[in-house]
């Protein structure tokens, strides 16, 4: 595993982040937008290479400023955070890293706390036109439809999520070091789930693991759960103790580097899986590996959704698959378009091309089963011009793999 010296030298990072803009550039001409302020974190570090204050949950505390035609972005940081900004943000001008106004978060502000905002459009040289916004609260943006009188406030999100879709090799390289990072992990995790443990403490050692990489945070809220607690599924780490003959359901994931990695795997915990066990689990291994093949180039969501329907329409388990999603997208953001629904759902428009980096993660739910039936597969895969390469590559189960 290289260190983050050896990264230092590896990575071109002001290369990474001058294609970044460009790219951010080219999304705003495509969308007609004059600007985009950005308050999201995954917006802010994509646009300016802003490493966000995480906090479980958002808070309106950053911006990112960026107008069309002009290579100078300005951000707003947490105000106790900016000294430390200015001098290590070397890619940007120190007086273009400036304290996010205060009292903004207050319901009894006036729209002139957001002034400095206005302050950044001009400066950037735009004094009207289109504004690309991608979140806030419903009062911030009141404040801004009233300060920015002369500007139109559209959503921008549509813009960068299309400019974010697509990797470029550094980013891929990133995440293919990251999902290395993952894979470790999973190791950690799967060798301490053993009987007698708690699910909290499996998740104790992954995330000591992260930590000792460099990571930032977790990929989101870690799932650690077992036997009964996989059907239904526990979308957190509790503290029950894994029993002989448990499935263990481990969904791990973190940020390295500003770019997402994650990975699920199913075992069985110190004993052998019943013959239903291994039945629900090959079935959700044919899913997931026929809806990796289909992540070609050219491929439609409906492609995908039609290769995953090949194992499932007759499968027993027909209606147990989870609802929500099938694949996200996974980059500078921890579940990002594209999103591609299971079988039978209506899916957005999507063609693949080579960059597009999905998470495919197929889940089947089969409550009532003794020591769980509750089985996740996930693997972050990258689209290539030679077809799939998956990022993450711990091994599966062999005595869930086993034939019935």
């Amino acid at each position: 595993m290289r260190t983050e010296a050896d990264w230092r030298v590896a990575i071109d990072y002001d290369g990474l982040r001058t294609r970044r803009r460009r790219r951010v550039q080219e999304g705003m001409a495509a969308a007609d937008l004059d600007a985009i302020i950005a308050f999201e974190y995954a917006n802010g570090r994509y646009i300016a290479g802003l490493r966000p204050l995480w906090a479980p949950n958002f808070l309106v505390r950053q911006a990112v400023v960026t107008v069309r035609g002009v290579d100078d972005v300005i951000v707003f940081v947490h105000q106790d955070d900016a000294p430390h900004r200015r001098e290590t943000m070397t890619w940007i001008p120190p007086e273009d890293i400036r304290a996010f106004p205060t009292g903004v978060v207050s319901e009894n502000a006036s729209p002139e706390a957001l002034r400095p905002l206005a302050d950044a459009l001009e400066q950037l040289g735009l004094d009207s036109g289109r504004v690309g916004v991608d979140i806030a609260t419903v009062t911030v943006l009141r404040r801004l439809d009233t300060l920015l009188a002369g500007y139109e406030i559209v959503d921008g999100n549509a813009c960068l999520n299309g400019v974010r879709a697509v990797k470029d090799a550094t980013e891929l390289e990133l995440l293919a070091e990251n999902s290395r990072i993952v894979d470790v992990a999973m190791d950690v995790a799967v060798a301490r789930a053993q009987p007698g443990v708690r699910e909290c403490e499996v998740l104790a050692d992954v995330m000591q693991t992260f930590y000792s990489f460099g990571a930032e945070v977790p990929q989101c809220n870690l799932i650690v759960c077992s036997g009964p607690n996989t059907a239904p599924m526990q979308r957190f780490a509790g503290d029950r103790v894994i029993g002989r003959g448990d499935l263990v359901f481990i969904d791990i994931g973190a940020c390295w580097n500003g770019m997402f990695s994650e990975a699920t795997r199913t075992v069985v915990c110190g004993g052998e899986p019943s013959d239903l066990q291994r039945q629900i689990y090959r079935t959700v291994y044919d899913i997931h590996w026929a809806t990796i093949e289909a992540l070609r180039p050219g491929a439609t969501a409906t492609d995908v959704q039609a290769a995953a329907q090949k194992h499932y329409a007759g499968s027993p388990f027909y209606g147990r698959m989870q609802e929500m999603i099938i694949a996200h997208g996974i980059g500078v953001g921890y579940a990002e378009p594209p999103f591609i629904s299971p079988p039978g759902k209506t899916t957005p428009d999507l063609t693949l091309e080579p960059g597009h980096v999905l998470a495919v993660v197929p889940t089947i739910i089969v409550p009532g089963v003794p020591g769980g039936g509750g089985v996740r597969l996930e693997d972050v895969v990258a689209v290539t011009d030679d077809g799939p390469e998956v990022l993450t590559t711990y091994p599966y189960d062999r005595a869930l793999l086993a034939r019935p």
